[in-house]
């Protein structure tokens, strides 16, 4: 999926930044650094929260293969 967009936060129109629950790699931290990702920690709650916005609002989302495209861009896997 080449040059895919992060979604808007349903709440403010912001753009989305994707959450990463686990213990991070180290190019998980540069990117959580960089504001790419948002680190969330290990304790994954059972409805998680995929996207976070700038002013902090969280939702999740019907499209997986965005949010993994979004993450691999991010972490520089594709």
């Amino acid at each position: 999926m080449a040059n895919v967009v992060a979604p808007a936060c349903p709440t403010c129109g912001e753009r989305g930044i994707p959450i990463l629950y686990g213990l991070p790699t180290a190019i998980a931290r540069e990117a959580a650094a960089a504001g790419k990702v948002r680190l969330f920690g290990c304790v994954v709650p059972a409805e998680p929260d995929q996207w976070i916005c700038a002013e902090l609002h969280t939702w999740r989302s019907d499209d997986d293969d965005v949010l993994l495209a979004v993450i691999d861009a991010a972490l520089g896997r594709k």
